[in-house]
């Protein structure tokens, strides 16, 4: 026989172990409440002890966050304590100034630019981006664009080069157009003295064109007119009409050779 053979019982035995253990458990609670009869007005008592001293701590603790709260409102109209610092008290005056000039500040970063009515107009080449977000349809993204374009080519020669902008299609020019005057203040490349890269960066110039550039001034010193320019593979039509308003054959650098 092994120790296991003495821990195991019956069916019908385990059930009697069960019920004598809850009989024993019940006989020491009873025998403990019987006992604890008799002290029972000294429990009281420290039962009345106890809630009174918990009465007392919570009654201190609303005093506490009553006092807490009272100094968050303060914190908030003075965030740095400078009243209670004594750096400064503001007067009921003082604060409707302080609460007028908020405001008006905070109108100010939220106002809307006025816009162009009917018959107002802006004029293409000196315009700069705020009077360009007064025209009805353009904001702040369209006037970036075209104030940046528009240093590029040097300035626009005609009002519709704005459909060459990113981003403005025939339908916006069209809406667009009727507030814009065109002028004549655009600047022309000095074809025979800038740099190679200064004269590449033209939108209207493709690096092979600018190549065909140099070499004919390799050539013969210089160019003389869009009409040389014209004769070349690299130049279309198309391309000659639009450049020609921009080029400058004058040169500072050549001295003609006699």
């Amino acid at each position: 026989m092994i120790w296991k053979d003495l821990l195991y019982f019956q069916k019908g035995s385990r059930m009697a172990v069960i019920i004598l253990l809850i009989l024993i458990m019940l006989t020491l609670i009873f025998t403990t409440i019987i006992s604890s009869g008799n002290s029972s007005e000294i429990a009281l008592q420290q039962n009345d002890s106890i809630i009174s001293e918990f009465n007392k701590f919570r009654n201190q603790l609303k005093e506490r966050d009553s006092i807490n709260y009272s100094e968050n409102l303060t914190e908030q109209k003075d965030p740095y304590n400078l009243q209670q610092k004594g750096i400064y008290k503001l007067s009921k005056n003082d604060q409707n100034i302080r609460d007028s000039h908020k405001s008006s500040r905070t109108n100010s970063n939220f106002s809307k630019t006025t816009k162009l009515s009917a018959g107002e107009t802006i004029i293409l080449n000196t315009t700069d981006t705020a009077q360009w977000k007064m025209v009805p349809g353009i904001g702040s993204a369209y006037s970036s664009r075209i104030i940046k374009y528009r240093a590029l080519l040097g300035g626009f020669v005609h009002k519709e080069q704005l459909m060459e902008v990113y981003g403005i299609d025939s339908e916006m020019y069209s809406r667009i157009s009727p507030y814009i005057d065109e002028d004549s203040n655009n600047t022309k490349l000095k074809i025979n003295d800038l740099e190679f890269r200064d004269i590449l960066r033209h939108p209207y110039l493709n690096y092979e064109q600018v190549i065909a550039i140099f070499n004919l001034r390799d050539k013969k010193g210089k160019v003389d007119s869009i009409n040389e320019l014209s004769m070349l593979e690299e130049f279309t039509a198309e391309d000659i009409s639009r450049l020609e308003p921009y080029l400058d054959f004058k040169s500072q650098n050549f001295t003609q050779i006699e």
